[in-house]
């Protein structure tokens, strides 16, 4: 599975790798907090102040991508 600014959080929480460590490094609560439900990495990164770019391309890298 490839990570867009689609992709919900709770589908990321599923994937295999490290990904719940780069929440981590962003200081991001998204592991733990239930709009993971709803939540997209679009959504989280405009909530958030991240760089859309970046944040997927570590997400993606932690996931093996």
């Amino acid at each position: 599975m490839n990570i867009e600014k689609g992709t919900k959080i709770k589908d990321i929480m599923k994937l295999p790798g490290n990904v719940i460590k780069v929440f981590d490094e962003y200081g991001l609560d998204c592991p733990g907090c239930k709009g993971q439900e709803h939540d997209t990495v679009y959504i989280v990164a405009e909530n958030n102040g991240l760089d859309l770019g970046k944040f997927l391309k570590d997400l993606n890298d932690a996931a093996g991508k």
